[in-house]
């Protein structure tokens, strides 16, 4: 099984999910897009944890799997990668380390007191709104890994012109981690002129 974990306030209709979805669907092989906030408050409520435990339940039935997992979704990805052995492999996609650093290095100390007290509002890209995610989201961030420890085959695109998780980081996982492997583009966050790249790279790596 192929498992697709979406990214920060994104969903399973993103163009990627779908873009991939589709190619490996035409390779006979289904690709599992879970929702990983469900239900009509699940993003204000949803935190790295209950994000990694909808993932982690995917699994559940066997295995080895692989995951394909973009943004936070890549960062979540490799965190159940050095939890779970039945993740066999990887493909990450501008995967969003130093999670909890680059939220607290983005906002300042007034913002994060109003996200404690208010929620953060942001931009949630599955349904074109504007939502409050709750602090849990930020403290739970706290008690993650900041550079997950992962020792199967992975593979790692990310662009150099990306504005939100800097390829510095990208760099510094993949140097830390023998079993990592990075492709990168000449592309922003989402990737998205890098699809067909994106596509050829990881049907090789997963032998599809």
């Amino acid at each position: 099984m192929v498992l697709y974990l979406h990214g920060f306030a994104s969903g399973p209709s993103s163009f990627k999910a779908r873009e991939l979805g589709a190619r490996f669907a035409a390779a006979g092989v289904p690709l599992d897009v879970p929702d990983l906030t469900p239900g009509p408050d699940g993003f204000e409520r949803s935190t790295p944890a209950s994000m990694l435990a909808i993932a982690r339940g995917r699994l559940d039935g066997g295995g080895p799997h692989a995951i394909v997992g973009s943004s936070l979704g890549g960062y979540l990805a490799a965190v159940a990668a050095s939890l779970d052995p039945r993740v066999e492999r990887l493909v990450l996609l501008a995967p969003a380390f130093r999670l909890f650093e680059r939220w607290r290095n983005r906002l300042g100390e007034a913002d994060l007191r109003r996200w404690r007290e208010e929620g953060l509002l942001v931009q949630h890209h599955a349904t074109g709104t504007q939502r409050r995610i709750g602090w849990a989201f930020f403290e739970e961030a706290g008690r993650m890994p900041e550079f997950p420890a992962v020792n199967v085959p992975a593979l790692v695109l990310a662009g150099r012109r990306d504005e939100t998780v800097p390829i510095e980081d990208v760099r510094a996982w993949v140097q830390r981690t023998p079993s990592a492997r990075l492709v990168e583009l000449d592309d922003g966050h989402e990737l998205s002129t890098s699809i067909d790249r994106i596509w050829g790279e990881a049907s090789g790596f997963l032998g599809v």
